[in-house]
C-alpha cells in the first residue's frame, strides 16, 4: 500500500528534477530523464521511480572540479606537509624539481583510458597546471621507487566505494613490496565510510584523503530513509524486495559493487557501487545516469 500523499510526491518530485535540471544543478538532458521515468508504469512503479529521484545525489562537472580544487589545495596539503601551509602541495606538483613524490591514477591493467583515475589525472593537470614529469601510471610508479628513490605516492580517483577494488589495485601493482619507508596516501574526491573502514583494516599505513564522505544513511534501502518516505506503509525491507522483483522482471542487474545500494552519480561517470537501474543499460531498458 503507497502512502496517502503518493501522487503529490511523485508530481513534486517530477517537478524538482526537472527544476534541478534547469539550474544546472544535474547535467542531464530533460528527454532523458522524462524516458528513464516513462519505464515505470502505474502507480506503484511511479512512486518507487520518484523515491529513487529523491535520493539521488549528482555532482556537476564544476562541483567535482571545486572539490578537486579544495582537495590539493588545503586538505590534502596538512597531511602530506605537517606544518606547511595550504599551498604546499601545490607548489611541489609545480616544481621542476624532483620532490620525490609521485601523483598516481588508481586504474587495473584490463581498464581502458575513459577509467575515472585517468580522468581525474586529466583534469588535475588541466585546472591545477601541475607538472606533468610528477604523474606516473602504476607501473611507473614503482619503478620510480626503487630507480630514483621515491619516498611518497599520492593515489588520486573519484570515488571510494567499498575498498575491494583499491586493495586489489595496489596489491596488482606490487605497492604491498615496496620498501618500508614509502608512504602512500589516496585523495578520492567522495568515499564511503564502509570503504575507509576496509583500507583502514588491510592497508592500515595508508592515508585516505577525501572532500566528502558517505555512509550507510546514503543508502536506498537503510530504515532512515525509508522511515521518511514509507511514511509507515513501506518499510526498507518492504522497499529492496519490491526493487529486486522490480529488476527481475526487467531483466536489470539488481545490487551495484559492495552491496552499498547508493543513488550517487557525477556527470562524467557513476560509481558501479550505485543501483543499477539508474545506469545500467540493455536493449530494454534506457538509463538515466551515465556509467
Amino acid at each position: 500500500m503507497l502512502p496517502d500523499n503518493a501522487e503529490l510526491f511523485i508530481e513534486s518530485i517530477q517537478a524538482n528534477s526537472k527544476l534541478l535540471i534547469e539550474r544546472g544543478f544535474w547535467d542531464i538532458q530533460e528527454p532523458r530523464l522524462e524516458k528513464w521515468f516513462n519505464q515505470f508504469c502505474g502507480p506503484e512503479e511511479r512512486f518507487f521511480a520518484a523515491c529513487l529521484l529523491d535520493q539521488v545525489i549528482f555532482r556537476t562537472r564544476r562541483q567535482f572540479e571545486a572539490g578537486l580544487r579544495t582537495l590539493f589545495r588545503s586538505n590534502l596539503s596538512g597531511k602530506l606537509f605537517d606544518g606547511q601551509q595550504d599551498l604546499h602541495l601545490m607548489e611541489v606538483l609545480r616544481d621542476r624539481g624532483d620532490k620525490k613524490l609521485r601523483l598516481v591514477p588508481v586504474i587495473c591493467e584490463s581498464d581502458p583510458p575513459t577509467k575515472s583515475g585517468p580522468f581525474v589525472m586529466r583534469r588535475l593537470q588541466r585546472i591545477l597546471q601541475l607538472n606533468s614529469a610528477w604523474m606516473r601510471w602504476p607501473w611507473q610508479a614503482t619503478s620510480d621507487i626503487v630507480l630514483q628513490g621515491v619516498e611518497t605516492i599520492l593515489f588520486v580517483d573519484d570515488f571510494l566505494g567499498s575498498g575491494h577494488q583499491f586493495v586489489d589495485f595496489f596489491k596488482q601493482w606490487k605497492f604491498d613490496k615496496q620498501p618500508a619507508n614509502v608512504k602512500y596516501f589516496y585523495a578520492p574526491v567522495v568515499a564511503h565510510q564502509k570503504g575507509i573502514d576496509y583500507l583502514e583494516r588491510y592497508l592500515p599505513s595508508l592515508c585516505v584523503a577525501p572532500i566528502e564522505i558517505l555512509g550507510e544513511s546514503h543508502g536506498f534501502f537503510s530504515m532512515k530513509v525509508w522511515q521518511r518516505l514509507g511514511q509507515g506503509s513501506i518499510s526498507a525491507a518492504d522497499a529492496k524486495e519490491w526493487y529486486n522483483d522490480f529488476c527481475s522482471r526487467h531483466s536489470i542487474i539488481s545490487s551495484g559493487y559492495g552491496d552499498l545500494a547508493l543513488t550517487f552519480g557525477f556527470s562524467h561517470a557513476t560509481p558501479d557501487n550505485t543501483l543499477p537501474i539508474l545506469w545500467n543499460e540493455t536493449t530494454t531498458w534506457k538509463p538515466l545516469l551515465e556509467r
